[in-house]
């Protein structure tokens, strides 16, 4: 039997996704939906009526799929993250020797190339996983252990002499830290002139470049 909803009278006849494929594709749409509105706007603009405004599915029905606005910025930040991922393991597989400075290099550059998955990072921890249902943050951490693999394989590959404890704190200080650093690069405006006004010489630091020096930093022990 065909499960139809309507809302408002805004939404034509719509069908319940019944198969994998079908509940994947209204995931999809709805990702994307909150993907071009976190890209127009800041996360407070984001809501299930926003979205549902911008794709075939109703508001109610969006509740089949995700119970809150952050489950889907968590999905979006997965499918960032794994992009991410695949980048790293490139990398890694086509590497073999690397001074401290040039594996800095690449993990900052790889990070800059990716605003949106660090203005989501920014926000993982604070918000977005407060406001998600346990079997959500379960299937997210499960499905992005392939990051801290890879991660890991290119510390062992191109660190081989480093001890395994510090090559453990390196990676959680790394992951800890680049949380961190894109709200204190990409500012607001009223953030800027309180800065001004404190400091006149103030200038917006680049994140490519603190995120650099602070890897650097951070791997100065391996």
């Amino acid at each position: 039997m065909l499960y139809y909803e309507y809302e408002a009278g805004e939404k034509m006849k719509f069908q319940r996704a019944r198969t994998e494929l079908q509940i994947a594709d209204r995931q999809k749409e709805i990702i994307n939906a909150c993907d071009t509105l976190y890209g127009n706007g800041d996360y407070e603009n984001i809501n299930l009526k926003a979205i549902s405004e911008m794709t075939s599915i109703a508001r109610s029905s969006i509740y089949n799929y995700y119970k809150t606005k952050e489950e889907i910025l968590l999905d979006l930040l997965k499918i960032e993250y794994l992009e991410w991922c695949d980048s790293l393991k490139s990398y890694f597989t086509t590497t073999y020797t690397i001074t401290k400075e040039e594996y800095s290099y690449f993990l900052a550059d790889s990070l800059a190339k990716r605003e949106k998955m660090m203005r989501l990072l920014s926000i993982h921890f604070t918000t977005i996983e407060k406001n998600c249902h346990l079997e959500k943050l379960v299937e997210f951490k499960k499905e992005i252990l392939p990051v801290f693999e890879t991660f890991k394989v290119g510390v062992d590959k191109l660190f081989p002499n480093a001890s395994e404890e510090k090559k453990t704190d390196f990676i959680f200080l790394f992951f800890s830290s680049i949380n961190g650093i894109y709200p204190m690069t990409y500012p607001t405006v009223n953030q800027v002139e309180a800065m001004k006004s404190v400091s006149p010489d103030y200038t917006v630091p680049s994140f490519k470049d603190m995120c650099y020096k602070v890897i650097l930093l951070l791997i100065s022990d391996l």
